[in-house]
């Protein structure tokens, strides 16, 4: 068993590290954002910026043929306000955090530069797997692939689905509230 003494000094070596590292404008805390793209997609570690939007390398993608709530959006469950964006994305976050996603784009890029996109990780599809919780509908003016998850969603009760649970759609909440209905 280590002694006081040997982990004091264990301490101190790994804060010498982390502060020579930060001395350098690195940091040990952060992982490496890495991104691998072709015309067709984007590979690599990913950032989640939105309930469905995520970052790769300097590329945002929006997931294709789904729909969350917004960032300004509240819903009530069992009649008090509940952060249904929050929920959903920290639901993204832990998706799009086990590891390298693969994106898949589809259409051409919004008016900002980003791309819409069918992404995976871990074999799984991030947009259905969103849609299957609960916390993004199915967004049929881009697809309706998605929309036998969504009524698994509706009939298990889950996510924005559940009883007490009152929403409105993201997209009528954007039109209403953002210049230009963009997400």
């Amino acid at each position: 068993m280590p002694s006081d003494t040997d982990r004091t000094k264990q301490f101190r070596k790994l804060w010498a590290l982390v502060l020579s590292m930060a001395a350098l404008g690195t940091s040990p805390l952060v992982a490496p954002v890495w991104a691998e793209t072709t015309a067709d997609g984007i590979t690599g570690l990913a950032e989640v910026i939105d309930a469905d939007i995520i970052r790769i390398g300097n590329q945002r993608v929006i997931l294709w043929g789904i729909d969350a709530p917004e960032r300004r959006q509240t819903c009530r469950l069992n009649g008090e306000a509940w952060g249904c964006y929050d929920v959903a994305f920290r639901q993204l976050q832990l998706l799009a955090g086990r590891g390298e996603v693969n994106c898949i784009f589809y259409g051409d890029p919004d008016p900002f530069a980003r791309r819409f996109g069918v992404c995976e990780s871990g074999g799984q599809d991030l947009n259905a797997e969103m849609v299957k919780a609960g916390l993004a509908l199915a967004y049929e003016e881009e697809t309706d692939t998605y929309l036998p998850q969504m009524g698994e969603a509706i009939a298990a009760s889950l996510g924005l689905w559940q009883i007490g649970a009152i929403f409105e759609e993201p997209w009528e909440f954007r039109r209403r509230e953002t210049p230009g209905g963009f997400r």
